[in-house]
């Protein structure tokens, strides 16, 4: 894990999860994401090939691992998000958590 990486995961207590489908492991995070904002347990990610966006929460595994619990997912099309995937988010949550991708986003969208 490199040092900007430590620096999201490592340090602060995080609430547990069990892997199963939609829970990313650092090691994956690492080779298909690039860190755009981290806040308050919540990660805001870019994939590395630009074409999708990420809000995430921050946390541990069953087994002592550190991961990431995608939350919301979205495409990137023509510079706005599009085409939004909810994981693991209370239906009443995903307006909040969809408008929190976006504004960070927006800044980071076209590089």
């Amino acid at each position: 894990m490199d040092d900007e990486l430590k620096k999201i995961f490592v340090g602060a207590v995080r609430p547990e999860t069990t892997e199963r489908i939609g829970v990313m492991s650092v090691d994956s995070f690492h080779r298909q994401w690039v860190p755009v904002v981290a806040e308050d347990g919540y990660l805001v990610a870019k994939a590395r090939n630009g074409k999708t966006a990420l809000l995430g929460r921050v946390c541990k595994r069953d087994d002592g691992k550190f991961c990431l619990e995608v939350m919301v997912r979205a495409e990137i099309e023509n510079n706005k998000l599009r085409h939004y995937e909810f994981w693991y988010v209370d239906p009443a949550d995903e307006q909040r958590h969809s408008r929190r991708l976006d504004m960070v986003m927006r800044d980071h969208i076209s590089m």
